[in-house]
C-alpha cells in the first residue's frame, strides 16, 4: 500500500525555495486555474492569461537559488500572494505594451489613410520650407515667399516697390541659400 504525503502550500514554496523544482510543478498544479482567471481579470482572454501564467512560472523555474531565497513567502500560503502581484504585473506590462502598439497602428493608419503618399510627402514640404524659410533674412523671405506663391518677378518688384533687378538678385540669393540649408537639415 502506497502511503500518500499532503503536503501544504507553504511547504512547498519552502521547497521551491530551496531548490526543489518538483515542488513548483506542485504549486503550478494547485494555483493554475485561480492564476488563470486572475490574468484574464485583466487580460480578458483566455489564451493570453494562461500564456502570462506560463510564462511567470517558467521565469521562476529559471531563477537561480539565491534569487529564490529573497522571495518572501506567506506563512499560511506560501508563495501563492507573490504568484498573484507578479501575475498582475505581468498584465499590466501586457496591457501597457498592446495600447502602445494600437496607439502606433492608429498613428500608421492615419498617415496611410491620408489622400495619398503625395498628400503626405506635400504635407512634409510645406513643413520643411517653412522652417527653411525662418532661417532666412526678412527680405529674402519675404521675396521668396511671394515668389512660391506665383508672383512674377516684375509683380514682386513692383508690390515691394523695388526693382526688377533687386528681386532677381534677392531671389538668387535666397534660392542659394536655401537649398544650402537644405543639405544641412537633411
Amino acid at each position: 500500500m502506497q502511503k500518500l504525503i499532503f503536503i501544504n502550500e507553504h511547504q512547498l514554496s519552502l521547497e521551491y525555495q530551496q531548490g526543489n523544482n518538483e515542488a513548483l510543478g506542485g504549486l503550478y498544479q494547485h494555483y493554475y486555474q485561480l492564476l488563470v482567471i486572475t490574468a484574464y481579470n485583466y487580460l480578458q482572454d483566455t489564451e493570453k492569461s494562461r500564456d502570462v501564467v506560463g510564462v511567470v512560472f517558467e521565469k521562476l523555474l529559471a531563477l537561480p537559488l539565491n534569487k529564490r531565497q529573497t522571495i518572501v513567502l506567506h506563512p499560511v500560503k506560501g508563495l501563492y500572494p507573490f504568484l498573484v502581484i507578479v501575475i498582475k504585473n505581468k498584465c499590466l506590462d501586457a496591457l501597457k505594451t498592446k495600447r502602445l502598439r494600437d496607439e502606433i497602428k492608429k498613428q500608421i493608419v492615419s498617415l496611410i489613410n491620408l489622400k495619398g503618399t503625395n498628400e503626405v510627402f506635400i504635407r512634409f514640404e510645406q513643413e520643411a520650407i517653412s522652417h527653411l524659410l525662418n532661417n532666412l533674412p526678412n527680405r529674402e523671405k519675404q521675396i521668396l515667399q511671394l515668389h512660391l506663391i506665383g508672383y512674377k518677378n516684375d509683380e514682386i518688384a513692383t508690390q515691394l516697390n523695388i526693382s526688377y533687378n533687386t528681386v532677381r538678385n534677392t531671389l538668387h540669393i535666397a534660392k542659394q541659400r536655401v537649398k544650402k540649408l537644405w543639405h544641412i537639415f537633411m
